[in-house]
């Protein structure tokens, strides 16, 4: 057989065929007459187009002096390729150089939930992905992946066949490219050997239930204002990158769950997410609690104890209401996001940390400044990336999805069945200031559903309205439709009768068909 001379036979056995080793020769004999990847990626892409119906080609490699993968990315039939530099938390053929396992993804399109990093090959019309370690004796290079745009059977045979052409792509990348190509040391897996070259280890399936998808990261935060799905986009800016966000915003508006998804769409979403409240804490005690103590630091220092600095470590820290930080720690906050670095109270060991910092506050940090009572050097050190989180006033169209939400959530705690929420209700919250914005919103439907002992909310209108400001009395159309339309969903588009959207709107049947009329909605 011709392809002795790549020691096919001192492999284990396996499915492929004659055909798929002729394959693979090819492959090693079109890697070998090429110089360059920029010419190598899309007659490889041709070639496994031919061979196995793949329609994508992607070929990244690890560049120490940026820490970053460079990315090829190459259509079968396209001349041209793709390249992009991308840090390693952010992509796909990072987690694989990193990890060393491979991605095996059969059908994009059945997973129904994806890490933030495969979204991008939905945006291709990629069904299937497999990727693989580009790995020798010698280094670890990068990954290869191969996509298509049908689904492509994860069979024995296919994996075997990816698999080894990976370990020969690998071999022939680590020893033919000029010195020039490998643009930076790679790091050694092994010391160098004159052994034969080591194949990539087994592929293992990539478990995507690990990892949160965008979904999740936002479930908690209710609502499709623009308002809202502005922080939500600023969210995924920021989440993949290791930048400090100041969080900025009224008491109430939920900064925490913003913090929340930041860390759940970053690369520390598999590391701890740790919080503290700089106001409910002491100032005598917040010190020792945010960097930690050794033992007989101070009176009552019976232990040592680690601070959330080191509890954080490789995680998310959360520094709320980070205005109220006394002015005597601001220095060592500082110098940690400055060095990385702290010593303990009563300690002279410098303790290295690797934290993601989040603040959030809801005061004017310049006039802070101004007082004296915050440090100028600090908040521009805090303010890298801030996130403005609007007061519920501001997103309005949201309230109605919010009690729902807290409606379904507190009925289901009390075991109570409430199916309506009278129309009367619902002009009075939408129309409400809210000053304490969603944690009121959130307090007051709790402390109706206690109240409520049938199926229609008891809300207290007269409460709400007595200190609002002027109202038409009417329902938005955005407000009103978003109202029919999630009633109708929850009836299973029955419109009259007792469990009848109309019912739960708390309006006559024919007045909800003529306002589906009038805002055009239909009932199934």
């Amino acid at each position: 057989m011709p392809d002795q001379g790549l020691a096919f036979d001192s492999l284990p056995s396996s499915d492929l065929t004659a055909r798929q080793y002729l394959n693979l020769l090819d492959l090693a004999q079109l890697a070998l007459s090429q110089t360059t990847r920029e010419a190598f990626v899309p007659r490889l892409a041709l070639r496994l187009r031919d061979a196995l119906s793949f329609d994508i080609v992607t070929l990244g490699f690890y560049d120490s002096s940026t820490e970053s993968i460079r990315l090829n990315i190459c259509k079968a039939g396209e001349a041209e390729t793709t390249c992009e530099c991308l840090p390693v938390h952010t992509c796909v053929s990072g987690w694989v150089w990193k990890n060393q396992h491979s991605v095996l993804v059969q059908d994009l399109d059945a997973e129904p939930k994806s890490p933030v990093f495969l979204e991008s090959l939905r945006k291709l019309g990629v069904r299937t992905y497999y990727v693989f370690p580009l790995t020798t004796s010698r280094h670890k290079l990068g990954a290869i992946g191969f996509g298509s745009l049908h689904v492509i059977p994860k069979t024995n045979a296919t994996l075997e066949f990816l698999r080894r052409a990976a370990a020969i792509i690998a071999q022939l990348q680590d020893t033919t490219l000029s010195s020039d190509e490998l643009t930076a040391p790679m790091e050694y897996s092994e010391p160098p050997s004159t052994a034969p070259p080591r194949l990539e280890p087994e592929p293992e399936d990539f478990d995507l239930q690990g990892y949160a998808s965008r979904d999740e990261a936002f479930e908690e935060m209710v609502g499709n204002s623009g308002p809202l799905q502005e922080v939500l986009r600023q969210v995924r800016t920021v989440a993949a990158t290791d930048a400090t966000v100041l969080l900025l915003g009224e008491t109430g508006t939920g900064k925490e769950l913003v913090a929340r998804a930041v860390h759940r769409l970053s690369p520390r979403a598999d590391s701890k997410f740790v919080s503290i409240n700089c106001t409910a804490i002491p100032a005598d005690l917040l010190e020792s609690e945010l960097f930690g103590h050794e033992k007989g630091a101070f009176t009552g220092a019976i232990n040592r104890r680690i601070g959330r600095l080191e509890l954080a470590d490789r995680g998310t820290l959360l520094l709320d209401e980070v205005g109220d930080l006394p002015i005597v720690i601001q220095p060592k906050l500082l110098r940690v996001l400055q060095d990385k670095e702290f010593e303990r109270l009563g300690s002279n060991h410098t303790v290295k940390v690797d934290v993601r910092l989040i603040a959030a506050t809801n005061q004017d940090l310049h006039r802070s400044i101004a007082d004296g009572r915050f440090r100028e050097d600090l908040f521009y050190r805090l303010k890298v990336f801030p996130i403005y989180i609007p007061p519920l006033r501001e997103r309005k169209s949201d309230i109605p999805a919010l009690v729902g939400y807290f409606v379904s959530k507190y009925a289901s705690e009390a075991k109570k069945s409430i199916a309506t929420i009278p129309a009367e209700a619902m002009d009075a919250l939408v129309n409400w200031d809210w000053p304490g914005n969603i944690r009121e919103l959130q307090n007051l439907i709790q402390r109706c559903v206690i109240l409520t002992t049938s199926s229609i909310l008891k809300v207290p209108v007269g409460e709400l309205r007595s200190n609002a400001r002027p109202s038409t009395g009417k329902l938005s159309p955005e407000v009103e439709r978003e109202l029919i339309v999630q009633a109708l969903r929850d009836a299973g588009g029955v419109i009259g009768g007792a469990s009848g959207a109309a019912n739960r709107l708390g309006m006559k049947r024919t007045t909800l068909y003529s306002k589906m009329k009038k805002l055009n909605i239909k009932s199934h």
